[in-house]
């Protein structure tokens, strides 16, 4: 079997796991090209691990593995440090408070040092994030320059805790804050103390 096929089987198999019962069906949950992913997933076209990265992330398996076999599917479990919720409101709220790097002593190899893992509670995020996912955050950045155009978790002068893509604001300094579920209005030129980078999902 030539290598496009084995990846489109490794593809096949991920997005079985991840409970998706089509291409279609996975191409609509995170917002993919209906006929790129299926001609990835059908092995009429190849992908690069760039691209692996994007569908490990979304299905919970290791890139390595998807694009060239390589290791288990899935990373081992050590340990998962959930600590807190992605509310189904229009600002998606952190619910927990804590202090950064508090899930440093967690030894789980999908999450980064002083990463976080966040639940999904509710259909806001969709079609991007589905109830119940868990989601990893990376570590903290202060400035939050390198990550415009990310799906961030970040945390506004005045308290807010909320999950959007960054983009910028209208002055220096100023943030503005869209939401994935295009319903919501974006939160537009705010402060930010920090923000963390959006890892992948948790499975």
């Amino acid at each position: 079997m030539n290598p496009n096929a084995l990846a489109a089987d490794r593809l096949r198999r991920a997005r079985r796991a991840k409970g998706l019962a089509s291409a279609a069906e996975a191409a609509r949950a995170y917002g993919w090209n209906l006929n790129t992913y299926a001609s990835n997933e059908n092995g009429n076209a190849s992908f690069s691990f760039r691209k692996a990265e994007d569908y490990a992330r979304a299905f919970g398996v290791r890139a390595e593995w998807l694009y060239a076999g390589k290791g288990a599917m899935k990373a081992r479990r050590q340990g998962l440090p959930v600590l807190g919720k992605v509310a189904a409101g229009a600002e998606a709220l952190f619910d927990d408070d804590y202090e950064m790097g508090a899930a440093a002593d967690w030894l789980d190899p999908m999450v980064p040092e002083d990463g976080i893992v966040l639940t999904v509670d509710g259909e806001s995020m969709m079609p991007r994030f589905r109830h119940g996912e868990r989601l990893i955050f990376g570590r903290r950045h202060d400035d939050p320059s390198p990550l415009i155009g990310h799906e961030v978790m970040a945390r506004l002068a005045d308290g807010r805790k909320v999950v959007k893509i960054l983009r910028r604001g209208a002055a220096p300094g100023l943030w503005t804050l869209e939401s994935i579920n295009t319903r919501y209005e974006p939160i537009e030129d705010v402060e930010l103390l920090w923000v963390l980078p959006f890892e992948g999902l948790r499975v």
